[in-house]
């Protein structure tokens, strides 16, 4: 485990900084194919429109989801119209991304599609980029939920959560989620965390893993972990 803490003073400064690192780790190296793992929510959509923007080889690069809500793609709470919106100005990202949400009823009768779908992504991604909750979760690891032991503990590349409804989960708790084993497959991971509180979770987590507070498990057994966070 190698963790690598950017502590900044302002939302603005962690995503200058993490803009920075990102295009530093997504420059062009011969042979290589580069690819992108974006997670949902609201907090990194203003570091995504300024990175796409970004003097990178869009055009050879492949882009995917950490996780996506088990909504219709034109929902407002979908991750993947976020993005796509977030990113509407760069073509070559939006032709080479890769959703997760499938025509199948249920997330969980989604997963054969989505793994064969995401099997297809080249391993080892290049960069992820994750947030954390204050209840311990990153990508849709919530605790306690239905297939949350699938999640941490198999060798699969999706697998489908259902969360017990929280303030943390929103509404939408039925979800498809990159696996432990998949995202320990990323060359490089950006954990992005804002707030006090949320700095107390980290904290603990880095002590020692527990399935408990599930990012735990990524802090340690993960090669390389890049932590942004400001107040």
């Amino acid at each position: 485990m190698a963790i690598k803490e950017h502590l900044l003073g302002t939302p603005a400064d962690l995503n200058e900084s993490l803009y920075a690192w990102s295009v530093n780790l997504l420059q062009p190296v011969e042979g290589k194919e580069l690819s992108l793992l974006l997670s949902g929510g609201t907090t990194p959509l203003p570091f995504y429109r300024k990175l796409a923007m970004a003097p990178v080889p869009w055009y050879k690069m492949r882009v995917g989801l950490v996780d996506e809500r088990w909504v219709s793609l034109d929902h407002e709470l979908s991750n993947e119209l976020a993005i796509r919106m977030a990113f509407t100005k760069n073509a070559h990202a939006r032709r080479n991304f890769m959703g997760m949400k499938t025509s199948a009823r249920t997330a969980e009768l989604g997963i054969a599609d989505c793994n064969t779908r995401y099997a297809q992504f080249p391993w080892p991604a290049t960069l992820a980029i994750l947030g954390m909750g204050s209840d311990g979760h990153t990508a849709s690891w919530f605790p306690n939920a239905k297939g949350l032991q699938e999640a941490l503990f198999e060798k699969r590349y999706c697998t489908a959560i259902n969360a017990e409804p929280n303030l943390i989960t929103g509404p939408c708790t039925e979800r498809m989620t990159l696996t432990l084993w998949a995202l320990l497959q990323c060359e490089r991971i950006a954990l992005v965390i804002t707030g006090d509180t949320k700095r107390q979770v980290y904290e603990k987590a880095r002590l020692a893993p527990d399935p408990k507070v599930p990012v735990s498990l990524l802090l340690a057994l993960a090669a390389k972990i890049d932590v942004f966070w400001c107040p």
